[in-house]
């Protein structure tokens, strides 16, 4: 999956509920990390957010690429398909330490067929990440970098929106991960890489009024604030509302992208 730019994603701005739910209840899911198969354990379930309830349900059909020919290598495929599903279903409920036997029941396979077909914890968690990621794709349109600022700026934010939320359940164990996990890694690192991508493409008309050395600053600074790390301290740390955090990374676009003094330079004391 290239990045979390350049497609326009659908959710709904909806307001937060008047139920006297506080803040913290409202929001995403508890902390939790995808341990170990075999030594995991059931927690809690996930409070579905308000906002979410009924803005993030997948739409299970969208084209696929076709199974191979040989009947062997096409069970094979689903069946890997069928596992990664059920991790990310696991996960998305709330249950972020399901055990394999909980995997297992709900893919409709064995255990030992798990364990067949994914040698450990990172291949089945890769597995799960890029199904997940073709699954969001399915549900994206193409953002053109031409047209109007607001627009291209409205269906970035809509897209980006979309991406975190989408993503948050699996990027909150993956993240735990990362350090230990080559694969995780280079993924992760590959998606920041397209996000800056994505930012230099949608607004390259802004951006091309800039040096070079400039633009390098001004794309850094927004790759910053749309990072899912951001989206994530503002959602789940700082508790702000979906429309919230959006304004915040709105606002740090608009100061960025339409600025008109550039930047001035400190001296080693840190005075301009």
């Amino acid at each position: 999956m290239d990045s979390s730019v350049g497609f326009r994603g659908r959710i709904s701005l909806a307001p937060r509920s008047s139920s006297g739910k506080s803040a913290r209840e409202a929001r995403d899911a508890p902390k939790g990390l995808l341990p170990r198969a075999g030594v995991l354990e059931q927690t809690h379930r996930m409070a579905k957010p308000t906002e979410l309830e009924k803005a993030l349900k997948w739409e299970r059909g969208g084209e696929e690429a076709p199974l191979p020919r040989d009947g062997r290598e096409a069970r094979a495929e689903r069946t890997k398909k069928a596992v990664a599903d059920a991790l990310i279903e696991l996960i998305e409920d709330g249950d972020l330490r399901p055990t394999s036997r909980a995997i297992a029941e709900k893919a409709k396979v064995s255990e030992r067929t798990i364990f067949q077909h994914f040698a450990d914890l990172e291949t089945l968690f890769s597995a799960a990440a890029r199904r997940l990621g073709e699954r969001i794709l399915r549900n994206l349109e193409y953002i053109s970098d031409e047209g109007p600022f607001e627009e291209r700026l409205k269906n970035y934010l809509d897209e980006l929106v979309f991406l975190h939320e989408s993503m948050t359940p699996v990027r909150r164990a993956s993240r735990l991960h990362e350090p230990f996990s080559p694969v995780l890694e280079h993924a992760l690192r590959s998606w920041r890489e397209g996000m800056r991508r994505g930012i230099d493409r949608v607004f390259s008309l802004e951006l091309e009024t800039h040096s070079i050395d400039r633009r390098v600053l001004i794309i850094e600074g927004l790759a910053l604030v749309a990072t899912w790390s951001s989206w994530e301290n503002m959602r789940r740390h700082s508790e702000l509302g979906l429309a919230q955090a959006r304004g915040v990374i709105e606002l740090n676009f608009r100061a960025l992208l339409c600025q008109v003094e550039p930047v001035r330079e400190c001296d080693s004391n840190g005075d301009r």
